[in-house]
């Protein structure tokens, strides 16, 4: 829808103020109840004749309980969210990630508003089942509550807000406040000036009290004015200009995203005497713009101008915003039915204290007047009690059993809100028993505590974003990133795109006993742990315990960050320049974290040599020269940084005042140098004297012992060869011998094999003839 006019987001949010009114008295209603005040109003109890007419606070009792299972499970732990790097280096992650979840949560531990800001969510999820928050500008990191009757949705919105295309937020401006928006140098150009400055000047002139006297001011004295009465303002009895802040989704224009109007909050006719039908408070015609954004987009997601923490008890699905069915709604009715019996029985009570007399006739009426009830009293003649048997008797176990049975109702509906449950029998309970009832209400409350830490993470993933940017105005956040770049975090790798969000979730959820019980199960399995893994046991343990998480963290401190990889170059890099090897600077190197490293390490190398030797080698000397020269090197890479600027200096000075006590050591050096040298010429002459003699003596030793080894190696080799030939004629002989004897039996087999075969042929020729003579005596 294009809201190009202001009287057609009047119109909207018209529509949306009619339909919200039935659900505004349901809410009412509860409210009463979990505020206190009594079931019947005055003129209900005066025409029922009812006596007492008292809350018994068993609804707030209740929500006290619930509220404190969320306070356990989103106050308590030591952070409210841990943040997880998934780009940069491998090594570096852990590191970066760690500094960055500790300095964003240190802001938010420590401010007051925030905590605040929890507590009215948590509240209004309890009592009503929505809890919402909201930021009125696109840089300050902090969100504000939101009163329910202040924030209009659309129906059939969906919990998820798919689908949610607008929504306006009540809002109330002091003088002060609008003023400051509207006179600043770098005012929002869709600020209506003229519309503006005249609601300023109508707080202004009901402030005075002076009729006409504010319209007729010049603008300098109206803001003049607003500065000297700022403290007037902030109180409850000052006027504010009340309007409504209206956002809508729009695709027109370059970008589709989420653009802003704000219109004049205009009542009833009736509730402004003798203005004529559609005027606001401060005498303005309706259908004008306070302020117009056009079509610039003033967030891109939802997400970031309004969250919401659900307690939802609906079963109906889809499940919807305006459908959410709260703890209150859910014990409502047994709670306010409760207060009503209770009532009712009290004044029971009340009456059977009273004292009835029965009289005969009417005259006897007048002898009441005269009785007085003291120790031995007398009562007239014609004068008796009602006795007890007489008079209407209440129905006890029914009253006793109904009260018994709301009670229940009551712990049942709201156990998934609560620790425990309440013991109503007297019968002494084992310790498994108590354990099993405890991990009953626990699973009902950690299922209750998931949804809660689900809905949590977007709100804490844009407090992160806002966190992140760079051009912010907020002062905490500049502060945060300081810190967070002072470490070495890369500001490339500040975008939320690069970061996962988690929230921290307490052990047990909430509950003491179970979170003991946990705490206990972990000490006993701690040893099977890994170091890192055993200190966070450890410190679940001392928390679970003392209720106290900075104590656990005093107590076993998180393991020291580990260094980055520009860090680590830079220590290993100071070994190598010492001993006079130039080290060229590697790609991507952070070079805050190389000059902040080296310059740590050539500190440390002075040092000891201050406290040690006092002046250091001519080897050691050198290096320190080239360190310094090293140094110097990434100290002017700094000052091309303008966001580094701080950095710069320090470093500057830092390096001048080490190579300062370098030069003054290269001095006392050369001097002692100088005195030593003509002393020390005869010695020096004596000394090399007899180092050459001693040179000579070892070279006459040594080629000594080069001809003797000569000799003794020669004799050696001859041994070896007069050795080998010996050897080598052993085995020729016997290698002949060997052949001689082969050839011998060679020649004794084949005579053998000769005289075989003649044997045979012979044999076989006389065959031959003895056959052809048996055959010829045949033919015959």
């Amino acid at each position: 829808m294009d809201f190009s006019t202001a009287a057609l987001v009047e119109q909207v949010i018209w529509d949306m103020r009619v339909a919200d009114v039935p659900r505004g008295d349901n809410r009412a209603q509860i409210d009463r109840l979990f505020d206190g005040f009594p079931p019947w109003t005055m003129q209900e109890a005066e025409n029922a004749r009812i006596n007492t007419n008292v809350n018994f606070l068993d609804g707030p009792k209740l929500a006290a309980d619930a509220r404190r299972s969320y306070y356990n499970a989103f106050l308590k732990p030591k952070t409210f969210f841990t943040l997880t790097l998934d780009a940069g280096p491998a090594r570096s992650r852990p590191s970066w990630s760690a500094i960055v979840t500790k300095e964003i949560n240190r802001t938010l531990k420590n401010s007051l508003p925030y905590f605040e800001v929890l507590r009215s969510q948590i509240a209004a999820t309890v009592l009503h089942g929505i809890g919402p928050v909201t930021w009125s500008d696109d840089m300050s990191w902090l969100p504000t509550a939101v009163d329910l009757p202040n924030l209009l949705i659309p129906s059939r919105t969906l919990l998820s807000l798919k689908n949610l295309c607008h929504f306006a937020i009540y809002r109330e401006y002091t003088a002060p406040e609008l003023s400051d928006m509207i006179e600043r140098k770098d005012v929002d150009p869709g600020w209506n000036l003229p519309l503006a400055r005249k609601a300023v000047a109508w707080c202004l002139k009901q402030g005075s009290g002076e009729e006409g006297w504010g319209m007729s001011m010049s603008q300098e004295k109206i803001v003049e004015q607003v500065k000297e009465d700022g403290v007037f303002y902030a109180s409850d009895s000052a006027p504010t200009v009340n309007c409504w802040d209206f956002y809508y989704l729009a695709s027109e224009g370059k970008q589709t995203g989420w653009r802003r109007r704000i219109i004049l909050d205009t009542p009833a006719n009736t509730e402004i005497k003798g203005e004529p039908p559609g005027t606001s408070l401060i005498g303005e015609k309706s259908g004008q713009w306070l302020y117009n954004g056009g079509d610039r987009v003033f967030a891109s997601d939802v997400r970031e101008i309004l969250h919401f923490q659900f307690g939802d008890l609906s079963a109906k699905s889809p499940f919807r915003y305006h459908s959410v069915r709260s703890l209150g709604w859910l014990i409502y009715a047994v709670c306010n039915l409760q207060n009503r019996l209770r009532c009712k029985v009290n004044d029971a009570t009340f009456e059977s204290l009273l004292n009835y007399f029965r009289v005969n006739n009417k005259e006897d009426a007048d002898r009441l007047t005269k009785i007085d009830l003291h120790n031995y009293g007398v009562v007239p003649e014609g004068v008796e009690f009602v006795k007890q048997q007489d008079r209407w008797q209440v129905n006890q176990p029914l009253v006793a059993g109904t009260m018994t049975d709301n009670r229940t109702q009551m712990n049942e509906a709201a156990a998934q809100f609560r620790e425990g449950r309440e013991n109503q029998s007297s019968k002494e309970k084992t310790a498994t028993e108590i354990m099993a009832e405890v991990n009953s209400a626990n699973a009902l409350v950690g299922t209750m505590l998931l949804l809660g830490y689900t809905y949590q993470k977007p709100q804490y993933a844009e407090i992160t974003r806002r966190f992140f940017m760079p051009n912010s105005t907020d002062i905490e956040v500049l502060e945060c990133r300081k810190r967070i770049l002072k470490q070495g975090v890369p500001a490339e790798l500040l975008k939320m795109c690069y970061w996962d969000v988690t929230p921290e979730q307490v052990l047990g959820s909430g509950n003491k006993t179970l979170q003991i019980a946990m705490a206990d199960k972990l000490m006993q399995v701690r040893p099977l742990l890994d170091p890192d893994a055993q200190r966070d046991a450890l410190r679940i343990y001392i928390e679970a315990n003392s209720d106290d998480a900075g104590l656990g963290s005093r107590w076993i401190p998180d393991k020291p960050i580990m260094v980055t990889e520009s860090m680590h170059d830079a220590q290993l890099m100071i070994g190598s320049i010492m001993a006079g090897v130039q080290v060229a600077p590697r790609a991507g190197q952070d070079f805050a974290q190389m000059t902040t490293a080296l310059l740590k390490g050539m500190a440390e190398i002075v040092k000891r040599i201050s406290t040690t030797t006092q002046l250091p080698t001519q080897a050691e000397l050198a290096g320190l020269s080239n360190l310094a020269t090293t140094v110097e090197f990434y100290v002017e890479q700094l000052a091309q940084d303008e966001g580094l600027q701080e950095l710069y200096k320090q470093s500057q000075a830092d390096l001048t005042e080490l190579a300062q006590i370098i030069k003054q050591w290269a001095t006392e050096l050369e001097k002692n140098s100088q005195q030593a040298g003509a002393g020390a010429g005869a010695e020096a002459a004596g000394e090399q004297a007899t180092t050459q003699a001693k040179l000579q003596a070892i070279q006459l030793t040594a080629q000594t012992k080069a001809q003797i080894a000569a000799i003794s190696a020669k004799a050696k080799l001859g041994q070896k060869q007069e050795q080998f030939a010996q050897k080598q004629q052993q085995t020729e002989e016997k290698h002949t011998a060997d052949l001689r004897k082969k050839l011998k039996e060679t020649e004794v087999g084949v005579a053998i094999a000769d005289a075989t075969a003649a044997q045979q042929i012979k044999a076989a020729r006389e065959m031959t003839k003895a056959k052809f003579k048996e055959t010829e005596k045949d033919k015959e």
